[in-house]
C-alpha cells in the first residue's frame, strides 16, 4: 500500500501560509482589479511621474496543441494551457490577466474560451457552458473563427456564425461575460478590430459583388471583403479602401488599430498576392510591410504595445490534402518591406498591451528560437521520470506506475500517479526543480493541490 510522508510538516507550513496569506490580504486590501499575481505585477512611477502599470509583458501564441507564452521581461517561455485543444485567434484583456481564443475538440464546433493567464484554466464562455449558451442561443448564433478585440476586462467583440438552411453566415458580435449576453453588432461581417480609444471598431463586411468573386459560395471569417469602419457613439459608418498612391489595392482580410490610433494594419488582396500594408485611417498606405503569393496567407495582426514591431501568423499548404505549414513573423513597421524574425510552427500571436522596457529584436528571437514541443516533450519526459521514481520509492514494493495530467509550473510539478498492476487510489505527486533536478516534495490522495493545478 501507499504511504504518505511529511504529515506533521505539512500541517505546520499550512499554518504558516495561512498568517502569511490573511497578512498579505490586510496588506493588499484595496488594490486595483486585474493585477497578475503569477507575474509578480506592481504599479511604479517612471522618470516622468507617471504610473506604469506592470503585468504580463510579451507575446502569446500557438504550437502544437497549446498556447505558450513568451515572457519580454523575464527571458522565459513557458507552456500556459494544460488541456490540449485546436487553439487559434488569440487576444488579451487590456490588463492581460486574460486570453480570448477559439477551440476545437475533435470534430467539434469552435468554443470561444477565456484562458487565465495565471492559472492557466480554460472556461468555455459559449455552448457547452450553461452559464453563457442561453446567451448565444438568444442571439441566434455561435462562435466562429476570427479576430477578437477586448472592450474591457468583461467585454469583448468576436466572430460568430448564424446557420440557416445548411449555410453559415458571418456576424460580429459583442459578448458581456458579467451579463452574460451576446449582442449582434453587424451582419455579413466578421474580423472585429477596436480603437485603443474604444471609439471605433473596425471590421470585414461582405462585398456587394461576392457572388461574382466567388461563385456564389459561402463567404466567411477567412475570405476577403470591404473594410468598414463604425463610429460606435453614433453608429455612422465609412468604408476604408487600401489605396498605394491614390490606387486601390483590393478586398481586405482583416485589420489591426496601431496603439497610437493613427494607422492601420491591413491585410490586402492585392492580386494575385496578399499583402500587409501601413496605412493611414483613410487607407492610403503609408508602405507595405509584407507580400505572399495566392497559396499563402497572412492572419492574426497583432501590434506591440508601443506599435514598432507587427507580430502574425503566416501560413501555406503543405500538400494537396490541405494540411498547412504555419510561422510565426515579426516586423518592425517603420519601414517599407523589413525584414522578417520567422519561428517555424508557431501561429497565432497576441501581443500583450502591457508595455515591456529594454527589448529589441535581438532579444526576441533569442527568447523565441528553439522554443517549442521538443524541448516541451524533453522537460515532460524529465519530470514524469522523477514522479515516477519518487513515488516507487515511497510506496510497497512491485507497484508500477504512470503518470496522467501531468502539469508543469515554473520549478513546480504535479500530476497524478496510476498503478498500472494494482487496484489503488491514484494519488496526486507534487515536485519541485532544485540544484540537483526534479525532486518529490509529498504525494497521497488526501494533499492540497497547488492553487494554479486544476484536475
Amino acid at each position: 500500500m501507499l504511504r504518505r510522508r511529511g504529515s506533521c510538516t505539512r500541517l505546520l507550513l499550512m499554518l504558516s501560509l495561512l498568517m502569511a496569506t490573511l497578512l498579505a490580504a490586510s496588506l493588499l486590501a484595496g488594490c486595483g482589479k486585474g493585477k497578475s499575481k503569477y507575474w509578480d505585477d506592481q504599479s511604479q512611477q517612471d522618470g516622468d511621474g507617471e504610473t506604469q502599470v506592470e503585468g504580463f509583458a510579451g507575446i502569446a501564441y500557438v504550437r502544437g496543441d497549446h498556447i505558450y507564452l513568451a515572457d519580454a521581461e523575464k527571458g522565459e517561455v513557458r507552456r500556459l494551457t494544460t488541456r490540449e485543444g485546436g487553439y487559434s485567434c488569440l487576444a488579451f484583456s487590456p490588463d492581460a490577466s486574460k486570453l480570448s481564443a477559439t477551440m476545437e475538440v475533435g470534430d467539434a464546433n469552435p468554443q470561444l474560451v477565456i484562458v487565465d493567464v495565471e492559472s492557466g484554466k480554460v472556461t468555455d464562455v459559449s455552448w457547452t457552458n450553461e452559464e453563457y449558451s442561453g446567451a448565444w442561443n438568444e442571439a441566434g448564433v455561435r462562435p466562429w473563427f476570427g479576430t477578437m478585440a477586448w472592450e474591457d476586462e468583461d467585454t469583448l467583440y468576436a466572430t460568430a456564425v448564424m446557420e440557416e438552411l445548411s449555410r453559415l453566415y458571418s456576424r460580429v458580435v459583442k459578448v458581456d461575460l458579467s451579463a452574460p449576453s451576446v449582442e449582434v453588432v453587424a451582419e455579413e461581417a466578421a474580423n472585429p478590430a477596436l480603437s485603443p480609444d474604444g471609439k471605433e471598431l473596425a471590421y470585414v463586411r461582405q462585398p456587394e459583388d461576392w457572388s461574382d468573386i466567388a461563385a456564389d459560395s459561402m463567404w466567411l471569417s477567412g475570405d476577403p471583403g470591404d473594410l468598414v469602419i463604425r463610429d460606435l457613439a453614433s453608429g455612422d459608418e465609412r468604408k476604408v479602401r487600401v489605396t498605394v498612391n491614390g490606387s486601390y489595392r483590393g478586398h481586405v482580410f482583416e485589420s489591426s488599430f496601431s496603439p497610437d490610433g493613427e494607422h492601420l494594419a491591413v491585410v490586402c488582396y492585392d492580386e494575385p498576392d496578399k499583402a500587409i500594408y501601413y496605412t493611414d485611417l483613410e487607407g492610403e498606405a503609408v508602405y507595405s510591410l509584407d507580400f505572399v503569393g495566392p497559396a499563402g496567407e497572412r492572419l492574426q495582426l497583432s501590434f506591440s504595445p508601443h506599435g514598432e514591431w507587427l507580430a502574425y501568423c503566416s501560413t501555406w499548404l503543405e500538400d494537396v490534402e490541405g494540411n498547412r505549414e504555419y510561422t510565426l513573423r515579426i516586423i518592425p513597421t517603420g519601414e517599407a518591406n523589413p525584414e522578417a524574425l520567422a519561428f517555424e510552427g508557431a501561429r497565432d500571436p497576441a501581443w500583450s498591451p502591457i508595455p515591456y522596457s529594454g527589448l529589441d529584436l535581438e532579444d526576441l528571437e533569442e527568447l523565441l528560437e528553439g522554443q517549442g514541443e521538443e524541448g516541451d516533450r524533453d522537460e515532460r519526459a524529465e519530470v514524469e521520470a522523477a514522479m515516477i521514481a519518487f513515488v516507487k520509492a515511497n510506496a510497497a514494493p512491485g507497484l508500477e506506475f504512470r503518470i496522467e495530467n501531468l502539469v508543469i509550473r515554473g520549478n513546480e510539478a504535479a500530476g497524478i500517479a496510476v498503478c498500472t498492476n494494482e487496484r489503488l487510489d491514484a494519488p496526486l505527486v507534487i515536485m519541485k526543480k532544485g540544484p540537483n533536478g526534479w525532486e518529490g516534495v509529498d504525494f497521497g490522495t488526501g494533499i492540497e493541490p497547488p492553487s494554479w493545478y486544476d484536475y
